[in-house]
């Protein structure tokens, strides 16, 4: 690392010249909508039926179609539940299986609603060997594989299993129980934590609280607070809303409201990401939320003409701030009414899933980039800033804001064919991309240097490795979807890891159309070392993995020396416990025991 130089890239984007939170998928009809093929496609026999390699299917599947159909096939993956239009398959349903091959082969070319086609991206051969994978899927039992360790001081555990869709794990400070949260609105606290058999209680679902589509969860003391999305019965609208439960009389909770927004539109794409992740400021006063964009890169998004011209607005890709003890605010879609009543905190940030606070009261968010093989950003947070969505994301400028822009993935290398992006055309000579604001200085992101997650793409188009160029990107390797940021503040940790940052990445190189050109690493625990740089006002980090193998890890939280770790997991996710070597700690069932000066105790007892 010593010869590592400090070169902040600036990638500029030219047309020679990426799961709320995931990547492209395809989703299918809507339930009660029978979506058929023509009768004549029932007819088309597979012509490969004798050379069919299922392995090659697993594989084409992996890449192609879970992040959206789920790792299993139960419909259940990441990325199709961000869409606000139908809802992808369930390969397991006896009405997929009934279908002919000939029927879903004229499917995969023809693609409908958030689903593309894949008649250009897949071969003939690729899609038949993706339709056995999926005939095999019912009979398929997926195995328990724990992440494993990069380096002897670090243990991993499995905690538990968990409900379907689990997307925020995080701990009560008042009692140290464990909660967990899932995308459709339930909240989850863990019972009997340091047994053999942890188990979940049900508190709050979204009948209760109003929030259907739940990604936000904060404790203050022993007052929750939630975030989310409400969306109107037909999905044509949504908007923002923020609960806070305080515990009562008999241990009942009661709920009032902190924010609702005004409606505005919703979408029928994978990008819609909503109000997610949200953190409670050190001084206990402020309570952050981010809302990410409802665009890829900032393009129009008019639900079908619902909307015309409509891109992201005043209440989408920006970092808000609220007075813990606020209610009932109403929000509009009005930048400088929000600025003047001090909610609008920070702009231009696609999508931070994740934020949080160092040692020294700094906030951090990290946030995934658009199809365009921009790196995913780590931002240092601060109040006023504009950090450049969508004019910039990852160090670059977004060359859709250009006139004349003639998006060809074969002539731009940063245009993947398999992305959502593309196979949507939402890449287009686009007249009118909004200007940048005028006289707005846009802050970079964290400068990373290496020797992990620092791969890239260069002005040639090649794929180039930071350790080798000597260049620092910002801030991770594109696609890799980074959340679960959590910091040492309480510096816990021994040695090197002590005081300092970590991040998950959701997304697995194999696995990934997107990632994969970059590397085959991915969905691990990544070691951040971060350091000031006054001269460019800024903070660079150096980053290694720890911990590998995770299967959709969407959070963290920390412990004592102890990381509990929430996979999403479709129809059932898991926590992992990661243990982290400690200074005068012992780890005990998820607790810390201060280590005692026996000597001293044994005098005071005399």
């Amino acid at each position: 690392m010593e010869n590592k130089k400090l070169y902040a890239i600036s990638i500029i984007s030219i047309p020679m010249l990426m799961l709320s939170i995931f990547g492209g998928c395809g989703s299918s009809q809507k339930k009660g909508k029978n979506w058929l093929a023509p009768l004549e496609a029932n007819n088309v026999k597979n012509p490969f039926a004798n050379q069919v390699n299922e392995e090659k299917g697993h594989q084409v599947f992996n890449l192609y179609c879970s992040s959206c159909h789920g790792a299993t096939g139960h419909g259940d993956g990441p990325a199709g539940r961000q869409g606000i239009g139908p809802t992808p398959a369930n390969f397991h349903e006896d009405r997929v299986q009934a279908q002919t091959d000939g029927a879903l082969f004229w499917k995969v070319n023809a693609g409908r609603g958030n689903m593309p086609s894949f008649k250009e991206v897949l071969s003939d051969e690729q899609k038949w060997q993706v339709i056995s994978y999926i005939r095999k899927l019912p009979f398929l039992t997926a195995a328990l594989i724990p992440p494993k360790p990069l380096r002897a001081d670090i243990q991993v555990q499995h905690v538990m299993f968990t409900a379907a869709l689990a997307d925020r794990i995080l701990q009560n400070p008042k009692t140290g129980d464990l909660w967990y949260t899932t995308f459709n609105g339930d909240v989850y606290r863990v019972k009997g934590l340091n047994t053999a058999q942890p188990t979940s209680e049900k508190i709050v679902s979204a009948a209760d609280h109003g929030i259907a589509v739940l990604q936000g969860a904060a404790f203050l003391g022993d007052t929750l607070f939630l975030c989310g999305n409400v969306y109107s019965k037909d999905k044509k609208s949504t908007k923002g809303r923020m609960v806070r439960y305080q515990p009562g009389e008999s241990g009942k909770y009661r709920m009032d409201v902190v924010f609702n927004t005004v409606e505005y539109g919703a979408n029928k794409t994978i990008y819609d990401h909503g109000w997610n992740a949200m953190v409670v400021s050190p001084d206990h006063k402020y309570i952050f939320v981010n809302s990410g964009a409802r665009t890829d890169h900032g393009e129009i998004q008019d639900n079908g003409g619902l909307y015309p011209n409509a891109r992201d607005n005043a209440l989408t890709s920006n970092i808000f701030r609220f007075p813990v003890n606020a209610k009932d605010l109403l929000l509009t879609d009005d930048v400088t009414k929000l600025k003047n009543d001090s909610f609008l905190y920070a702009l231009g940030i696609r999508n931070a899933y994740d934020l949080a606070f160092d040692d020294k009261g700094n906030l951090f968010g990290v946030s995934n980039s658009a199809d365009y093989d921009y790196p995913e950003d780590m931002f240092w947070i601060r109040q006023g800033r504009h950090y450049g969505f969508p004019w910039i994301m990852g160090g670059m400028e977004n060359p859709q804001q250009y006139k004349g822009w003639k998006p060809d993935p074969d002539v731009d290398s940063f245009i993947n064919k398999s992305s959502h992006s593309w196979l949507t055309h939402y890449y287009y000579n686009d007249t009118n991309f909004p200007k940048p604001p005028a006289g707005v200085r846009f802050s970079p992101g964290v400068q990373n240097l290496g020797p992990d997650a620092n791969e890239y793409r260069g002005h040639s188009g090649r794929v180039l490795d930071g350790d080798v160029t000597g260049v620092t990107i910002s801030t991770f390797t594109p696609h890799a979807c980074p959340l679960g940021l959590f910091f040492d503040t309480k510096k816990v940790f021994a040695g090197d890891l002590r005081n300092d940052g970590f991040v998950l990445r959701f997304t697995q190189g194999t696995t990934s159309g997107l990632m994969r050109p970059f590397t085959n690493e991915g969905a691990d625990l990544l070691h951040l070392h971060m350091t000031y740089d006054p001269v460019s006002d800024n903070y660079f980090v150096q980053t290694k993995r720890i911990v590998e193998g995770f299967n959709e890890a969407v959070d963290a939280v920390l412990v004592d020396n102890v990381a509990y770790i929430i996979e999403y997991g479709g129809t059932r996710g898991n926590i992992w416990k990661i243990i982290f070597p400690s200074e005068g700690h012992k780890e005990h069932n998820g607790a810390s025991l201060r280590t005692k000066n026996t000597k001293k105790n044994v005098a005071a007892l005399k």
